[in-house]
């Protein structure tokens, strides 16, 4: 019972990730299936702290800053594309190593530089440079320039087999190639990002991404917190161990709200209940 929220939490995951690719993607499957028009999946993009920001659409950054303030980063490992498939990494790492992962400190003013800097850079007209650490625009580019050129290219696979048996089922499509330089960018970054993923853990979340930064200052107190029972804990390390956000001290027994991304894998590791909202 104590894992059902992370569960719950791992499917919503789940299907905001995949509505988020279904909104790159979604055409490509649309015109091979020869189908008049693609689901619309745009509003996918419109949850994104960025894009409804620069959209001026202040409903949307509202409700992500109370929900952060309420219940903390979310977010972050809920909503964020970028954020699941970090996980995603973090997962396969732990099916080779259980080595635990030192807990980080609070970097309350390295954040506020960070949003500042970010909104400076904004306001001067280099937003282009800016979002180059915007977790999805990063993610945003890598399906740009690889996920659809790779999907339309095995369309068209599809539609050659479907030709040769005389099925006529699909219909082959352009394929889209990316600029050198933007498949080059989209690339590394995704993977400087995931090998620190592998290696850190959420470090990227908490050090680099401005949106991170932004929803670490709106929960560092919130209203629904998430914390170490010190009666019960027996400080053996599991929560510290499986935490992908360095947020925690077993031997002190503290979870900075702050620091953690909400991912919930700390209340199924403990085995005294000792981690619990």
């Amino acid at each position: 019972m104590r894992r059902l929220p992370k569960y719950l939490r791992v499917a919503a995951a789940i299907a905001c990730f995949l509505s988020v690719n279904a909104a790159f993607l979604a055409p490509v499957v649309a015109e091979t299936l020869c189908l008049e028009s693609a689901p619309d999946f745009s509003w996918a993009a419109k949850m994104q702290f960025l894009p409804a920001l620069l959209a001026l659409n202040f409903a949307v950054v509202a409700a992500i800053l109370a929900v952060t303030a309420l219940f903390g980063r979310v977010y972050c490992s809920t909503v964020c594309p970028f954020g699941v498939l970090q996980d995603v990494a973090i997962r396969i790492r732990r099916l080779f190593t259980k080595k635990k992962r030192a807990a980080d400190v609070p970097r309350t003013r390295w954040r506020v530089a960070l949003v500042g800097a970010f909104a400076v850079l904004a306001a001067l007209g280099f937003l282009s440079l800016a979002a180059q650490l915007d977790p999805y625009s990063i993610y945003g580019r890598f399906a740009a320039n690889v996920l659809r050129p790779a999907l339309q290219r095995l369309a068209n696979l599809g539609a050659a087999w479907s030709d040769a048996h005389e099925k006529y089922w699909l219909m082959g499509v352009e394929v889209a190639v990316p600029v050198a330089s933007a498949l080059a960018v989209a690339v590394v970054s995704v993977a400087v990002v995931l090998v620190l993923a592998v290696w850190k853990g959420r470090w990227f979340c908490n050090r680099l991404c401005p949106v991170g930064a932004c929803l670490a200052l709106a929960s560092r107190r919130p209203l629904v917190k998430l914390g170490i029972d010190a009666s019960k804990c027996v400080s053996c390390g599991m929560c510290e161990r499986v935490c992908k956000a360095g947020a925690i001290d077993a031997k002190a027994k503290t979870l900075d709200n702050a620091q953690c991304v909400r991912c919930l894998d700390c209340i199924g590791a403990c085995g005294k209940g000792a981690v619990r909202i």
